[in-house]
């Protein structure tokens, strides 16, 4: 059956129905596209797109925790070179120090040696006084007893008829009268003969001894008193100069610790002297070995000259007194440290062992000897051998017992010892005298003195 035909309003609205179906479905697709933005659509805020993250460095390999870093290194420059200014301002000071510590020495080296002149000319005044007095004593015998010949010439002259010129000359010698009228009377004497000629000339020698003496005995007595005054200014000056060079050597020592490796350590120093003792006891042990192996064998000795004369640092020794140069009883001088065979008066081998310790300290050894003591005899065989070096015989301070000759090498007076020795030696006592430095004639850096 036919369907039936729709009016033309209602095919009208199907129409317009249809066409705003279509254009929903068309317009709902175009949003979908984004091509066209209805008024009546939602607007959704654009979200921004995100940056790229910078691409991550791989991690770095471990830095060493010991490797410094540019400011450590900075500062470590800082530091050495403060240091390397006060190294180079320490060295400046030591040698300053040096300086100083060589002209002090050389200061109580002098005064010492001042006052060991002064000593011995002191104590040969007093023995030149002793010895005119002597003389005086013996020129007074004599014109005592050439008195009595001319009192009893004058008594024969009073009784005997003799010429009153004679006799009242007679009267005024015998009465110290002046020297004209004594001299005129002696001559009158003389020539009355009898003998008596010899008398008188005996009885004017006595009278020209006697002022002789008189006045060598008041000179010698002036210069002893002068010497004395002069050995007491020295002494006083050596010993303010000795305690100046004491206290120099420990700022000396202070500033040594400053200049880097320079000093010797207190473990060093030790060590030194623990070896040096070793080597200072093995050679008295070996020197009292061979003496007592000697003495079993019936002979006069062991090494040349040794005798058991104690332990050194404990001799006392003996009076020296009266005993000539070169003549010391060996049995009243002491051994030396490290060096038993060598002998010296007890005060000076004392001094020298304190010396010998503190050069070991430094050095590692004791001071090392080549001669000491010397008897008259070897000190004439020395001359005949050596006439330029020796001292004459009778006048050498090794004859007394305070002289040594040192080797190791203080014989060299460019040596690290030698100046050592220079520096410390006069705070013990012992110098290189003045005669001894002379490098245009006697020249003997290796000879030091004792001068108490």
């Amino acid at each position: 059956m036919p369907l039936p035909q729709a009016s033309p309003a209602r095919r009208t609205q199907r129409l317009r129905s249809t066409l705003l179906l279509a254009g929903a479905v068309v317009g709902s697709g175009c949003l979908t596209l984004g091509l066209v933005a209805p008024a009546s659509a939602v607007v959704v805020t654009p979200v921004a797109a995100p940056v790229a993250a910078p691409a991550v460095p791989a991690a770095p390999a471990a830095v060493a925790a010991d490797t410094p870093t540019p400011e450590q290194l900075a500062e470590a420059q800082r530091r050495a070179e403060r240091s390397a200014a006060q190294a180079a301002q320490a060295q400046v000071d030591l040698q300053a120090a040096q300086a100083q510590l060589d002209a002090l020495a050389a200061q109580a080296n002098a005064a010492l040696e001042t006052y060991q002149q002064a000593m011995e000319a002191k104590a040969a005044a007093e023995q030149e006084e002793i010895a005119q007095h002597a003389r005086l004593v013996q020129a007074e015998a004599v014109l005592a007893e050439g008195k009595k010949d001319l009192g009893q010439w004058a008594s024969e002259a009073y009784r005997g008829g003799g010429t009153l010129q004679e006799y009242s000359g007679l009267v005024t010698v015998l009465q110290g009268g002046p020297t004209d009228d004594t001299a005129s009377t002696l001559a009158s004497v003389k020539r009355i003969g009898d003998g008596r000629s010899n008398a008188v000339d005996a009885y004017e020698e006595a009278q020209r001894v006697q002022a002789d003496a008189t006045q060598r005995a008041a000179a010698a007595a002036a210069e002893a008193r002068t010497q004395a005054d002069i050995a007491t200014a020295a002494k006083q000056q050596s010993d303010a100069l000795v305690a100046q060079q004491r206290t120099q050597v420990g700022a000396l020592a202070a500033l040594q610790a400053a200049a880097a490796g320079t000093a010797t350590s207190d473990a060093e120093r030790a060590a030194n002297l623990a070896a040096a003792k070793a080597q200072a006891d093995a050679a008295a042990a070996a020197a009292a070995a061979a003496a007592a192996a000697a003495a079993a064998a019936g002979t006069s000795g062991g090494a040349p000259g040794y005798r058991d004369y104690g332990a050194a640092g404990s001799c006392t020794g003996a009076s020296l007194s009266g005993y000539a140069n070169g003549l010391l009883p060996r049995s009243a001088l002491c051994p030396l440290w490290g060096a038993p065979n060598h002998i010296l008066r007890s005060d000076a081998a004392n001094a020298f062992q304190a010396l010998s310790q503190a050069y070991a300290a430094e050095f590692g050894a004791p001071i090392s000897i080549t001669d000491s003591y010397r008897t008259l005899a070897e000190q004439i065989d020395v001359k005949q051998r050596k006439p330029g070096l020796a001292a004459k015989p009778g006048t050498s301070r090794h004859g007394l017992g305070i002289a040594v000759d040192l080797g190791g090498g203080i014989q060299n007076a460019t040596s690290a010892q030698h100046l050592w020795m220079d520096r410390n030696a006069a705070l013990y006592g012992w110098i290189n005298p003045a005669w001894a430095q002379n490098r245009g004639g006697q020249f003997e850096p290796w000879h030091w003195e004792f001068t108490g």
